[in-house]
């Protein structure tokens, strides 16, 4: 359990709105679940207050989703409740550009736990702060390696947020996130991942550098219904039209269904009949 943030009583009745009476109650009705010390003290985790909120708490009751250690953390938890991305985008590339994990997963998982669907949560936090991130570079505002850091920081922000998403145990459907050979970063594709997971599909995730013209693998072991493709950048656009056909090839036989995103897909032929959509954004993996 190294590494992973525990609550205790008094900061778990903070986040819920409550006491710390009503918290060890719940805990003894059995609404919220709780780890119990050898002496006694209960210790909650995240996945412990999302399950609450999913099962018991009702929808138009304020949480207050952050521990209140300082100022600072009510100024954070009231920009949540209040919706301010624009705020909050700010907030993470600050916290991001500092390797201020912690913070960043708090914002996130206080957005999730405020019942801010992971789409949205994508779309209007995470995708503009990596954008500002990478614009920041461009103008040579950052260095290369201050770029890497902060993107990494929301990685794993992203990594340690699946521990409070409860996933379906019955599948709908498979699923392959598939990058291609030339992909520096898979941010964008593990929270399509993420996202597809929460919708009940069992995922098979390829990270960065895939090797395409051995894809019949992974096509004949998982057999996907659906494949979804990222390609944010294209350095030589005949092999990368190249793999897209291999892969196409394999969808034929399969009768698996496409799903391009990125800024490169305008770049590429795209009249195969295997691909379903063109994706613009999260909202568009949660809807179709």
């Amino acid at each position: 359990m190294e590494g992973i943030r525990h609550f205790n009583s008094i900061e778990v009745a903070r986040i819920l709105g409550v006491n710390v009476s009503t918290v060890k109650r719940w805990t003894e009705e059995g609404k919220l679940e709780c780890i119990k010390t050898a002496g006694g003290h209960r210790k909650f985790l995240m996945a412990h207050l999302g399950d609450y909120v999913k099962n018991y708490k009702k929808k138009h009751t304020i949480i207050n989703l952050f521990p209140m250690e300082d100022e600072n953390d009510l100024q954070i938890s009231y920009r949540i409740l209040k919706h301010d991305y624009p705020f909050l985008i700010d907030y993470v590339v600050t916290q991001a550009l500092e390797s201020r994990l912690e913070k960043v997963q708090q914002v996130l998982n206080g957005l999730y736990l405020g019942q801010h669907p992971l789409h949205k949560i994508y779309d209007r936090l995470i995708t503009p702060a990596l954008h500002r991130l990478g614009q920041m570079w461009h103008n040579d505002e950052l260095s290369i390696i201050e770029e890497h850091f902060g993107s990494q920081t929301i990685r794993d922000s992203l990594i340690r947020l699946q521990g409070i998403i409860s996933i379906p145990s019955e599948k709908i459907g498979r699923a392959i996130c598939l990058n291609l050979s030339t992909e520096l970063h898979d941010i964008a594709l593990k929270m399509v991942a993420n996202i597809l997971e929460l919708r009940g599909y069992q995922v098979y995730f390829s990270g960065q550098f895939t090797d395409i013209f051995k894809i019949e693998y992974a096509f004949e072991k998982f057999r996907p219904e659906r494949i979804y493709l990222s390609c944010t950048w294209v350095e030589d656009l005949e092999k990368t039209q190249a793999e897209l056909e291999k892969i196409l090839k394999n969808c034929d036989i399969y009768n698996t269904s496409m799903y391009l995103g990125g800024q490169g897909v305008r770049l590429l032929k795209l009249d195969h009949p295997r691909i379903a959509r063109v994706i613009d954004s999260f909202e568009d993996v949660q809807r179709y």
